[in-house]
């Protein structure tokens, strides 16, 4: 049985059954949380979210096959500023379904070996019209200085200035990076969510990614308790991830409790 203080003034009420709020709440979190967090923060049930796999809603079988591109749907660039490897993900979204539809992956490169490979990759879907592209990714790159002193965004910002016949692009970059542990709940929240639904797919070349999301697990002190950052003993881990993070955490943020997004555009 259950103990609620009884205290003038205040009612208290058993998770999920709070009746001040809209009638379609509980539902809505359904869509924005992924299971065990909507377990832990609707329902009041005391998980350890952040134990072993950090992406652990990922199913390799039901979430990787063959994902075509589509050309009435804008394209999205996210990008992790890691010299080596340098790595960032090509997708689109299509009715609020995340198709990640290729990997970069190169080894000790630069911001603008990235971009340059992004060009080349993105060829095939050239029309006579330019890409509706739009550009994400991790927000220290506006502070860290890679050539020339400048800044990784500075590199991107000027690399498409190049290129306006082949790309409308625009950049959604917060001023700051969301914390790590609601970045993989937004990431969670899209591979399948209270709901049942899984809303993000990619194609089999992302062979990267999907290690990532079935190898990267929540980093513990010698004492084997969770911590809330990620396990990067692994070079080759996190870091694609990562950028699926920064553009899942900046479209897809977590609503109800906590919806709001991380801060202004810097660019």
């Amino acid at each position: 049985m259950t103990w609620l203080p009884d205290l003038p003034g205040y009612e208290a009420f058993l998770a999920g059954q709070n009746t001040a709020l809209p009638a379609d709440y509980y539902e809505r979190l359904k869509s924005s949380y992924d299971p065990r967090f909507y377990e832990q923060e609707a329902l009041g049930e005391y998980l350890n979210v952040r134990g072993g796999r950090a992406y652990y809603a990922f199913d390799r079988k039901a979430q990787q096959g063959t994902v075509p591109y589509t050309g009435h749907a804008p394209l999205w660039w996210s990008l992790d500023f890691n010299v080596n490897p340098m790595r960032s993900l090509i997708g689109q979204t299509v009715n609020e379904r995340i198709r990640v539809l290729d990997e970069l992956v190169l080894p000790d490169s630069n911001t603008l070996a990235a971009c340059e490979q992004f060009l080349d990759r993105t060829d095939k879907w050239k029309t006579g019209k330019p890409l509706n592209l739009y550009i994400y990714g991790d927000a220290s790159g506006e502070h860290r200085e890679t050539s020339a002193s400048r800044t990784d965004w500075q590199i991107v910002k000027s690399f498409f200035s190049r290129y306006p016949d082949r790309y409308y692009a625009h950049f959604s970059v917060p001023s700051k990076n969301p914390p790590v542990k609601d970045r993989v709940n937004c990431v969670n929240a899209m591979l399948l969510n209270y709901a049942g639904k899984r809303r993000l797919v990619l194609d089999t070349r992302c062979r990267e990614l999907a290690n990532d999301l079935e190898q990267v697990i929540w980093k513990a002190d010698p004492h084997g308790n969770v911590l809330s950052d990620l396990n990067k003993s692994d070079p080759m881990r996190t870091h694609l991830s990562d950028a699926l993070g920064y553009y899942v955490s900046r479209e897809f943020p977590l609503r109800g409790f906590v919806g709001e997004r991380g801060g202004p555009a810097i660019l």
